[in-house]
């Protein structure tokens, strides 16, 4: 049963045409909440909420505040061969983490032009996957290390793929009352790496003109075991340049190699107008971002940058 005090506050807020807030203290009931309206909001670091709010393209009626839930505590850990990110880990956790930083370089250079400082400090990685910006950072290079995303809903637990995950502009195939509970990433191999790029105005505090996630593991002949590229800022969402990455795998890598898989990324983007940049200038960076991105990861994972 309610108190008589958060009765009064949930009217004043219904007069006011204000959401109502609830703070959760347990997985169960965060879903519930979420389950019970069709207009609920999940609230974790908030920056990209408050921002549509404020600009009147998200009206909720209730936001539900996950950041008291024990299981999505901040953490980084190893299970099973998989480095899993917990819901609220923010972007400055990523960036200071020393497992990160050595292992998924690529994942860190995303974190940190993710906004300001003071934004770091309270965006979280599963946020801004879920906010599914096609211009966001962190995606390309989740979708570039084969990331997974672990949900929680009414109907219990379920996996998928990024590629699954993100579905078009600005929309995710989570299910009413559906919560990330984590992000799953494959431990890197010894000899393999990443690499992220941003192409905009200024590093940071700005959205991106074409950004570029790219992971490479290396066979121990030198040829290319497996590869991973994901695109930003190019299409309605993130993609991935499925022919680009088969072309590279196989073969020992070159600067001419790289440099057909940008080509062939290039072609399979779909970037617009608007007032940042033209959708022709765009198109013809993808494959710029991408050489160079296959470059640096390639680098890393001989050990050389």
């Amino acid at each position: 049963m309610r108190s008589p005090r958060r009765s009064i506050i949930d009217r004043i807020a219904t007069d006011m045409n204000w959401p109502i807030y609830r703070r959760p203290t347990t997985l169960t009931e965060a879903i519930q909440l979420l389950a019970d309206s069709k207009s609920s909001f999940p609230l974790s670091g908030g920056t990209d909420l408050a921002v549509a709010m404020r600009h009147g393209n998200l009206d909720p009626e209730v936001i539900v505040d996950i950041k008291g839930i024990p299981e999505f505590a901040s953490s980084i850990e190893r299970h099973d061969g998989r480095l899993v990110i917990s819901a609220n880990t923010v972007m400055t956790d990523l960036e200071h983490h020393e497992g990160i930083r050595r292992s998924l370089p690529g994942l860190v250079e995303a974190a940190r032009v993710v906004g300001s400082v003071q934004i770091r400090n309270r965006a979280t990685l599963a946020g801004n996957l879920c906010n599914a910006s096609p211009a966001a950072d962190t995606p390309p290079v989740l979708m570039a290390l084969q990331a997974g995303v672990q949900i929680r809903g009414p109907a219990g637990s379920r996996a998928l793929s990024i590629d699954d995950f993100l579905v078009g502009y600005r929309t995710t195939a989570l299910e009413p009352g559906e919560l990330i509970e984590a992000i799953h990433i494959p431990e890197p191999t010894e000899r393999s790496s990443s690499a992220f790029l941003k192409l905009g105005v200024r590093r940071a505090m700005g959205i991106s003109l074409v950004c570029v996630g790219a992971s490479i593991s290396l066979d121990a002949d030198g040829t290319i075991a497996r590869a991973g590229l994901g695109l930003g800022s190019v299409a309605p969402h993130t993609i991935r340049p499925v022919e680009a990455e088969r072309m590279i795998v196989g073969n020992l890598p070159s600067e001419d190699l790289f440099a057909s898989a940008g080509e062939l990324a290039g072609e399979g983007s779909s970037p617009i107008d608007d007032l940042r940049a033209s959708g022709g200038y765009r198109k013809a960076m993808v494959p710029v971002l991408v050489r160079r991105a296959l470059t640096t990861a390639y680098q890393r994972a001989l050990g050389m940058s």
